[in-house]
């Protein structure tokens, strides 16, 4: 059935893609029931189309493909899960659930509402002018937020996060992604809230994010928002941490520390998360919890990366919430950094739903390169759905990765967006000899549009994006690296990641210091090392 969900859902967006043949700057708003702005049509007349499936329909389509994507997402993160890096780890997996950077729902409609006054304006002009009226407002800033890759594979399953903490703003925001999805700019497979940020900019002034945690209701009332703005076309999800230290904070006992909470009652902390998923799921709109099994500390000055890393991690409590509640779904998210780590987390717990890796997809996101087969079993059928041949070696990767930028560069000004293009890709050599020479290089690119413009001069001229992106993989990487395939690199990692474990057995230390060096002769010494044991083990086999 998520097959066929699929299917009918791609079908969809092709349709969608055609309108991309008109000026990719506006956006209809001739939607049933939309008080922003009068209906108006060219010349008086609608075209006919077919009538759209319903919002219940949408969003059963919607949620077999959630369900049957979710065994290993991409995570939600700022500066990073941008159109140009889903566009990358598309290319490395079929199935792999692609989330968004956070969105705030109040820049969404910020910019809706700027353009629709816009809109009036002009059309005000043309009435005293005599001028056609306009039936569309101009929706190129919106896309900047919502926007997806024009460039196939196209995104296929993939979640909006959306941050904010008033319902209003997020039914607005939550209409804006409708209506950008009716034009084909985007199409997303579900809705996200973002309750687990612990960002002092987020749950700090911003009063969302992980602050959310403590007000469960609230949370219940945004995703019930969330819902009626996308008129129940979409699943809307959540993702949260297990907790945060607020009660440590409120008792007076000096707020977080490792020892104190170590101390606390694990069962009232469990009891307090129990109430958090009861209640926001009270209502039926939203069953899928993506949960980072670590408390958000807000009490204190911590940083996004010290709330990754000092909470200790409690997957026990993951696990509890699977056997507790199975008719919702829950993903782990938090310390799990490999796709082997992945599949243990899910082989130790069947009903688990799926593992939120983000951090190591950005460090390295060739290591995830095997992950259709490894977890989800697939043989080709993810390519089938989303229309593409998985690139073989990652020479190939950069081939197809040129298509999407060259595709970008001529949509957008480069000053402005080539650096996040060329950054997209700068870490899939991660690991490899020479691969920092590869980092330089692209960044001397990323960078080369803005100088160029400094100067007074034109980047026009310049060679294709595309053929400079493959110009500094070829000149500083060897044949090896670039054509060695993601089974060949899933070996060498396995093979690395059990040499770890058995230097660790015998040092009887908590970490290895050469492991993942890549840009130095120890590099290349653990390539030439794993590079004879498969020798002799191939010998020995025949």
């Amino acid at each position: 059935m998520a097959v066929a969900a699929f299917a009918s859902l791609r079908q969809g967006r092709l349709v969608s893609r055609a309108i991309r043949k008109r000026p990719l700057s506006v956006v209809s708003l001739q939607r049933a029931g939309d008080d922003d702005a009068n209906i108006i049509t060219n010349g008086g007349s609608m075209k006919k189309t077919p009538p759209p499936l319903s919002a219940d329909a949408t969003r059963m389509q919607k949620s077999e493909l959630l369900k049957a994507s979710s065994k290993l997402s991409l995570a939600p993160m700022m500066e990073y899960t941008d159109r140009h890096f889903r566009h990358l780890v598309r290319l490395l997996s079929s199935r792999t659930l692609l989330y968004t950077e956070m969105v705030a729902g109040n820049a969404i409609v910020h910019e809706r509402k700027d353009a629709i006054d816009k809109l009036r304006q002009d059309n005000t002009v043309a009435a005293k002018t005599g001028a056609p009226p306009v039936c569309e407002y101009d929706a190129s800033y919106l896309r900047r937020f919502l926007g997806q890759g024009m460039v196939a594979p196209l995104e296929g399953p993939s979640v909006l996060q959306l941050g904010g903490s008033e319902p209003d703003v997020l039914a607005g925001a939550s209409r804006a992604v409708v209506e950008l999805t009716e034009r084909g700019y985007c199409d997303y497979t579900a809705l996200n809230l973002n309750c687990g940020c612990p960002s002092p900019k987020v749950a700090g002034k911003g009063c969302f994010g992980a602050a959310l945690m403590d007000d469960p209701k609230l949370v219940r009332d945004l995703t019930t928002a969330m819902h009626d703005g996308c008129g129940g076309a979409m699943p809307v999800t959540v993702k949260c941490r297990i907790g945060t230290d607020t009660d440590m904070v409120a008792n007076g006992s000096g707020g977080f520390t490792v020892k104190r909470y170590s101390e606390m009652d694990a069962e009232a902390e469990y009891g307090e998360l129990c109430n958090f998923i009861e209640t926001v799921a009270s209502n039926g709109i939203v069953t899928d919890f993506q949960v980072h099994a670590r408390i958000a500390v807000l009490g204190k000055s911590f940083s996004p990366a010290d709330n990754r890393k000092v909470p200790p991690l409690k997957y026990d409590y993951v696990r509890r919430l699977v056997q507790d509640y199975p008719q919702l779904s829950f993903s782990l998210n938090g310390g799990v950094d490999t796709l082997s780590g992945a599949k243990e987390e899910l082989d130790e717990c069947p009903g688990l739903a799926g593992v939120m890796i983000g951090r190591a997809w950005a460090a390295n996101p060739w290591s995830f390169a095997c992950s259709d087969s490894i977890l989800y079993g697939d043989k080709g059928q993810g390519e089938v759905l989303l229309g593409y041949a998985k690139p073989r070696n990652r020479l190939e990767v950069l081939q197809m990765y040129g298509k999407h930028v060259d595709v970008e560069e001529q949509e957008h000004d480069p000053v402005r967006i080539r650096r996040f293009m060329t950054k997209a890709v700068s870490s899939l050599f991660a690991g490899e000899p020479n691969a920092k020479r590869y980092r330089i290089a692209l960044d001397e690119i990323g960078g080369r549009p803005k100088k160029l413009a400094a100067r007074g001069e034109s980047w026009k001229d310049e060679p294709p994006l595309s053929e400079l992106i493959l110009d500094a993989a070829t000149k500083h990487l060897s044949e090896e690296v670039l054509l060695r395939t993601p089974e060949e690199s899933y070996e060498m990692i396995l093979w690395e990641e059990q040499r770890t474990k058995e230097r660790v057995a015998l040092t009887d230390t908590a970490s290895c210091s050469d492991a993942g060096g890549g840009d130095n002769e120890s590099g290349q010494s653990i390539v030439a090392e794993w590079q004879q044991t498969r020798k002799e083990s191939t010998e020995a086999a025949a």
